[in-house]
């Protein structure tokens, strides 16, 4: 009979708990999973941020969106070839202009020759930034020539750059519906 008392007590021992390479295993899925779910949740809020930076830019407000405080000017000084950086306050209101051509190209610089930096769609709102051209350039928009400055503007989500003065406008464009009634 002693030799049942010994694998009696083998068999509650094992019966009560995991053994602890069981439980090692189990802990080490469970935070595989969580640091998985994680990061699955991450890369899905960028995306939602992302698309929301490229799709919101009608506000209530007419601030301008951008830090109020301060912004920095980088200037490139030609007879010592460095850099300067100034700090220039940024207006707390600005003036709002509407897209009124699609696919208006905002560019680096205020010439066609320049580099495409975003394009935007027709009635967008874009910020005025109070500097235009001093030169006026002459293009052919397809249905119309145009000889307009170029303007320099913000977009919402904070794009700077130069668009075609025939491209914005003080006023939102007024969209034409067909008013025909059937009698």
């Amino acid at each position: 009979m002693s030799k049942k008392e010994p694998t009696s007590k083998k068999t509650v021992q094992s019966k009560g708990v995991l053994p602890k390479m069981e439980l090692l295993i189990i802990i080490v899925f469970f935070m595989s999973f969580i640091i998985w779910a994680m990061s699955k949740c991450g890369e899905t809020q960028a995306a939602y941020a992302q698309e929301e930076d490229d799709t919101q830019t009608e506000k209530t407000t007419k601030e301008q969106p951008k830090e109020k405080e301060k912004a920095v000017v980088v200037t490139k000084d030609t007879s010592a070839k460095e850099v300067v950086k100034k700090a220039v306050p940024t207006p707390e209101k600005v003036t709002i202009l509407y897209v009124v051509l699609d696919g208006l190209k905002l560019r680096k610089g205020p010439h066609l020759d320049s580099s495409i930096v975003r394009t935007i769609p027709i009635d967008k709102e874009v910020y005025f930034l109070n500097e235009v051209t001093k030169f006026k350039q002459e293009i052919n928009l397809g249905d119309r020539v145009a000889l307009e400055p170029w303007v320099k503007v913000r977009t919402y989500s904070g794009h700077e750059g130069w668009v075609y003065g025939a491209g914005v406008h003080y006023f939102k464009p007024q969209t034409v519906t067909d008013t025909l009634s059937t009698r």
